[in-house]
């Protein structure tokens, strides 16, 4: 069983968008404590079968599901010395398209396992450049999973990119280690998703007031203290706070409670805050659940 972890985001800043359609990004992520729980199983057989199961009943466990697609990826790699079938299940806690890399952390995880599974012995780097063709957030993903996970291959845990928390450029994939940020964490959401390609796609119409300092943020980090927070700056709320006023409301509400900072994490709806003591983080979590928003306690992992 692999811990596939959720992130946050600390900071985000959004180039122009390109020829290619795609925006540059900048961006600092962080692990969180909070996960799923994503095992793999491989059974030797002259015919190659994929099937995903999850808990989570409204989920799709077709070539709609990253994990599938990674599967299948493997498969198409090195799985000609390797047929058979590959049963994947899905033990979500981590709330579906809310900003958090839920499904690109379970795509990851199925690149871990059938590298252990199959004895590959790729190495992180090898592991990252697979997870990028799945998506922007899945090579982050298989960085924390190196990091949190020690049943993993000391060859991958070992890895100077397993870590906690990186700086993301280009298009997310371009990944550059840097000191995490250890504190409680409440991450909340309203009943409501929010497209990525939407808030891609409307941000190039917005006014960016401000703008993270990601070599100052990165420094900071490094430092720690209170002053990591002046660089805590996402500019996608530029437009999804206004899109989306629901969010706007529950970050308001967050921000009356004793956290440090407020912050809507990705494209939202996810709206995480930081604090001093956990028993904080616990309390506010209690009230968000009595208001009826899906909410939980967690840690910013080390």
């Amino acid at each position: 069983m692999i811990c596939s972890y959720a992130k946050i985001n600390l900071s985000i800043d959004v180039g122009a968008r390109e020829e290619n359609g795609y925006h540059a990004v900048d961006m600092i992520m962080q692990q969180l404590s909070f996960h799923d729980d994503v095992t793999i199983q491989y059974q030797p057989g002259k015919d190659r079968q994929i099937r995903v199961k999850t808990n989570r009943y409204y989920l799709p466990t077709d070539r709609r599901n990253l994990a599938y697609q990674a599967a299948e990826l493997m498969a198409q790699r090195y799985g000609k010395e390797h047929p058979g079938s590959i049963e994947i299940h899905l033990k979500k806690r981590i709330p579906v398209a809310a900003g958090l890399a839920g499904g690109s952390g379970n795509g990851a995880a199925v690149i871990h396992g059938l590298n252990a599974l199959w004895k590959l012995d790729l190495d992180l780097d090898q592991v990252c450049s697979l997870c990028a063709e799945l998506g922007s957030d899945v090579p982050f993903s298989a960085m924390i999973q190196a990091h949190g996970n020690r049943d993993l291959p000391e060859k991958i845990r070992k890895h100077p990119l397993a870590v906690a928390c990186a700086r993301a450029t280009g298009r997310g994939t371009e990944l550059k280690p840097v000191h995490s940020c250890n504190r409680p964490v409440l991450i909340a959401k309203p009943n409501l998703s929010v497209s990525t390609a939407e808030v891609y796609r409307g941000i190039d119409e917005c006014t960016v007031d401000a703008r993270p300092d990601n070599d100052q943020l990165a420094k900071d980090l490094e430092r720690g203290g209170h002053e990591i927070y002046r660089n805590f700056i996402n500019v996608l709320e530029c437009y999804t706070l206004k899109a989306y006023p629901e969010v706007a409301e529950l970050k308001a509400r967050m921000e009356k409670s004793n956290a440090e900072k407020v912050l809507m994490s990705g494209s939202g709806p996810t709206v995480f805050a930081m604090f001093r003591k956990i028993e904080d983080a616990m309390e506010l979590c209690a009230g968000l659940r009595d208001e009826g928003y899906e909410a939980y306690w967690t840690w910013a992992a080390k």
